[in-house]
């Protein structure tokens, strides 16, 4: 079981990383950007 994040704007379009500190930091550089954007997290 695996988690996936999934982080959706309107500029980036829908990703899908497996990395934790990798999905923080884009969640990041949207905030400082003052980009609308959403997230979420599964397991699969």
């Amino acid at each position: 079981m695996k988690t996936l994040y999934e982080i959706s704007s309107h500029e980036t379009g829908t990703v899908i990383i497996r990395r934790r500190k990798i999905a923080k930091a884009l969640r990041r550089w949207l905030r400082e950007n003052e980009v609308a954007f959403n997230h979420r997290f599964f397991v699969a």
